[in-house]
Order: C-alpha cells, then sequence, then structure tokens
C-alpha cells in the first residue's frame, strides 16, 4: 500500500488515504501511529491526520493544535485545506468517510473481529459496551469511489507490519 501512495504522491504531489471501518477496529489508534511514524517514504511532518473533523496542525513547527471543523455537508476537507500545505499524504479517517469526502485515491478498510472490537470498546470508554451494540445495527459498506481499496485485518496483532 505504501508503493502505491508513493507513487500516486510523485504524480498528483498530494494524496488522500481514507482509513474506514467499523467502531472499535482501530482507524484512529492507526491514524496516531501513521502520523507519528510515518509510512515509507512520507516523513511524519508530510503527513497530515483528519479524525472525526479534528487535525493536529503545527503552530510555529513548536507545538500543535487541535483544529476543530465539523462536517455539516459534504465539504471534501476543504475548510483543512490552509493547514495541507507542505502535506504529501492526507489521512481521513471517519467510519462514513462519503459523508464528508466524495473520492479517495487509497481506501483502507480495517476489519476486525467482533469479539476484539466490543473488548477494545468496553476496556477503552465508559459507553464501550453501548457502542459497540450500536456498532452491530450499523451497515459495514463503504460507497466512497477510490482508486485502490484493501481490507486488512486489525485484530491480527500485526496491522503495522500489513502496510
Amino acid at each position: 500500500m505504501a508503493k502505491i501512495l508513493r507513487e500516486k504522491s510523485s504524480i498528483k504531489g498530494r494524496v488522500l488515504l481514507c482509513l474506514t471501518g467499523q467502531t472499535g477496529a482501530g482507524k484512529t489508534t492507526l491514524g496516531r501511529e501513521i502520523r507519528r511514524r510515518g509510512l515509507p517514504g512520507f516523513k511524519p511532518a508530510e503527513i497530515a491526520v483528519i479524525d472525526d473533523g479534528v487535525m493536529s496542525a503545527p503552530i510555529f513547527g513548536l507545538i500543535n493544535r487541535r483544529v476543530r471543523r465539523p462536517c455539516r455537508e459534504r465539504d471534501d476537507l476543504v475548510p483543512f485545506e490552509p493547514y495541507l500545505r507542505g502535506k504529501r499524504l492526507v489521512v481521513y479517517v471517519a467510519i462514513r468517510p462519503e459523508e464528508r469526502i466524495s473520492r479517495c485515491d487509497v481506501l483502507l478498510r480495517l476489519r476486525c473481529d467482533d469479539n476484539e472490537r466490543r473488548e477494545r470498546l468496553v476496556s477503552s470508554r465508559k459507553d464501550g459496551a453501548v457502542r459497540y451494540e450500536k456498532s452491530l445495527r450499523k451497515p459495514d459498506a463503504v460507497t466512497l469511489e477510490a482508486d485502490r481499496c484493501f481490507d486488512l485485518r486489525s485484530d491480527s496483532g500485526a496491522l503495522w507490519d500489513q502496510l
């Protein structure tokens, strides 16, 4: 996947990677690790991660500020554009990405065993059991247009190695 992102970046300049999956599948955790570590061919400073309408943006290269731009309608992340200068990879993290963006270059859908998802949610949130039960009633299908799509098992223990 990283090879495809590098190729697209060399052609387009900036690539949009969308991370999606059910609640508790590991989207936020993976997005945080990508921002912290980078990806092969992308330094952390070249990566922006937008998770649930929030982006961590550096101020004068010293500290990070949380930029919130909630979505009221499909806006293709335009409100974040001033903070994306110099970014070669934008990672958008969302359960229903098609509600905000019309397409992406690469779609990465995280899959996770239901028992593992439940355990993650219950151990990390007060309302984890409720969130898990709600997620069972929501469809898992994503209707976002993408040039390439990947499914990744986030309960395998070696998620990072699969990238």
